[in-house]
């Protein structure tokens, strides 16, 4: 029961920090600004149009993953130039419990504050659909886009703790933290795009096409496979359709985010001598 006591902790400790608070406000604000903004009075409120438009670019694909990565760099680095390390390590935890619970517990409290942050705006568009200021307002489409920005603050938090895990100090755990932010956030497509160009030759003799190369790329990016995902959900075609076999690509990658930075933390935590 060590994991889960560490993940108890961990979850308890982040839902109070002033951090969180703050989170759940600037959610709540900024889904609020952007509903207002796209919702004219009187006209048909488009409940998909607001999320894969407006707060899917603008504010799930770039703040959540950013505050994933300082919610998480500081995971077991932080602890371990605090000294407070060797203390939990004395109690009967392994390390492989420290670094994966820290992911469930911080994954968790992250989940908690997304879906607390759409919350109040969920409220108050529902409200505003009840006395016919705006025609229509999808709960359901709302609430499982909430599920999927979840999922992608949550992966962040595992690649962050990842990073945390493997670095010395907290500097380090940060400066891979917003490293692998920049790569996925502003640099994939143009690495991937330059990739495919210099090993044209090599791709050309693999079993599958460029294109289908290129799209698995894509998808391999946690952001673009939870774009994919959650636009199918609001389009009505998640696992079928045409771009099914995208979509579980994207699950496959995101849970290999999930899991691997994590481990190969582990791997670099097991070796380290505190």
């Amino acid at each position: 029961m060590s994991l889960p006591a560490i993940a108890e902790k961990d979850f308890q400790d982040t839902v109070r920090s002033r951090g969180m608070l703050i989170l759940v406000a600037l959610f709540s604000l900024l889904v609020s600004v952007f509903a207002y903004v796209f919702t004219p009075p009187g006209e048909q409120f488009g409940t998909e149009f607001l999320l894969s438009v407006a707060v899917g670019p603008f504010l799930v694909t770039t703040l959540v993953p950013l505050v994933a990565v300082v919610v998480g760099y500081n995971a077991v680095s932080g602890e371990r130039e605090s000294g407070s390390l060797k203390l939990l390590l004395s109690l009967p935890h392994s390390r492989a419990d420290v670094v994966f619970g820290k992911v469930a517990g911080r994954g968790a409290a992250l989940s908690l504050a997304v879906f607390a942050g759409f919350l109040l705006p969920a409220i108050v568009l529902l409200a505003l659909s009840q006395f016919g200021y705006i025609q229509t307002f999808n709960a359901g489409s709302y609430l499982g886009y909430t599920v999927f920005a979840a999922v992608l603050g949550i992966v962040f938090v595992a690649i962050a703790v990842g990073c945390s895990a493997a670095a010395t100090t907290q500097r380090r755990a940060l400066i891979g933290g917003v490293a692998i932010y920049v790569l996925f956030v502003m640099l994939w497509g143009a690495i991937t795009g330059q990739f495919l160009d210099a090993a044209s030759g090599v791709v050309d003799r693999l079993p599958a096409s460029q294109q289908q190369v290129s799209v698995f790329l894509q998808v391999a990016n946690p952001i673009t496979g939870v774009e994919l995902l959650s636009n199918a959900f609001l389009g009505e075609q998640l696992f079928s359709g045409e771009t099914v076999n995208q979509q579980i690509s994207a699950v496959s990658m995101l849970v290999f985010w999930t899991i691997a930075p994590p481990l190969v933390g582990l791997w670099k935590f097991d070796g380290d001598d505190l």
